[in-house]
């Protein structure tokens, strides 16, 4: 019995015993092997969750610092030319007073604090550019009436009025243009409007680190709370501004096609909505 179990076989029997083995252990071996694909596409999203609260962590960081130092407006009482124009100084820097008090505990108690305060410096800042160019123009009437040369009516009437600057084409590089020269003015109306417009951003780029890099649920309370605030002040460029890039970094189909809605800017650039009554 031993004999013949040990007996050595013939060769052309072993060759296939050999080769089914082998067989056999190379398809267990590729069912075994990871998907190479799987893991990459795992790693992608892993990568961008993380590059997101990098970016994000980052942004409150530095909001934390700013917050840390002394936020103030300029002198309200000598900027102001109304009672109304007080009173929209005093609420904007009541706002920015609450919003760096203490550091917010949670995303929700930060969103809270960071929609009056926006709210406040852009109405400010609406106020101030009407100011600043108003003071422009009367500038400009002012040194015309006093370069203007002595002469007939008839000879002012023939050398025709002086021809206007250049101004760059369309709606938002005329406002840019003369918004520019405003800030060039000295006084407290203009040092108003520059400390209203940088305060402003920088509220606008905080609630960016909501909107942009924080979790799913905090993009959507940011963009609730930016929701409303449009709401409010519907011609704010610096919000739009956000939402436009927010909907490009956003990876949520439902929240980008909602940012992209509230947009106005982003609507244009797919079907052109009607124009409003308001704007004719």
């Amino acid at each position: 019995m031993a004999r013949r179990v040990l007996r050595p076989r013939p060769s052309g029997q072993l060759y296939p015993s050999l080769l089914l083995v082998l067989s056999l252990a190379s398809c267990k071996h590729e069912e075994r092997a990871p998907t190479p694909s799987g893991s990459a596409s795992a790693l992608g999203s892993d990568f961008t969750a993380q590059a997101r609260e990098r970016h994000f962590q980052e942004e409150l960081g530095r909001a934390r610092t700013r917050n840390g130092r002394q936020q103030s407006l300029a002198d309200c009482a000598k900027a102001s030319k109304e009672k109304a124009d007080l009173e929209l100084c005093q609420a904007a820097q009541s706002a920015l007073s609450a919003l760096t008090a203490e550091p917010a505990a949670t995303a929700e108690l930060a969103l809270a604090r960071l929609a009056p305060a926006a709210l406040a410096l852009a109405r400010l800042s609406q106020r101030m550019r009407y100011l600043s160019l108003a003071e422009l123009a009367q500038r400009r009437v002012e040194a015309d009436a006093g370069a203007a040369p002595a002469g007939s009516a008839a000879t002012a009437a023939a050398s025709g009025p002086p021809p206007l600057p250049r101004l760059p084409k369309g709606k938002h590089a005329l406002h840019a243009h003369a918004e520019q020269q405003a800030l060039e003015l000295d006084g407290p109306v203009a040092q108003l409007l520059a400390v209203s417009i940088r305060l402003e951003h920088d509220v606008i780029r905080n609630l960016g680190a909501y909107l942009e890099y924080g979790p799913l649920l905090v993009r959507r309370a940011a963009f609730d709370t930016a929701k409303r605030m449009r709401a409010e002040h519907p011609e704010w460029p610096a919000l739009d501004h956000l939402l436009q890039e927010a909907a490009v970094l956003e990876s949520d189909p439902d929240l980008r096609r909602d940012l992209r809605q509230l947009s106005p800017s982003s609507a244009a650039l797919g079907a052109r909505p009607g124009q409003s009554a308001g704007t004719k």
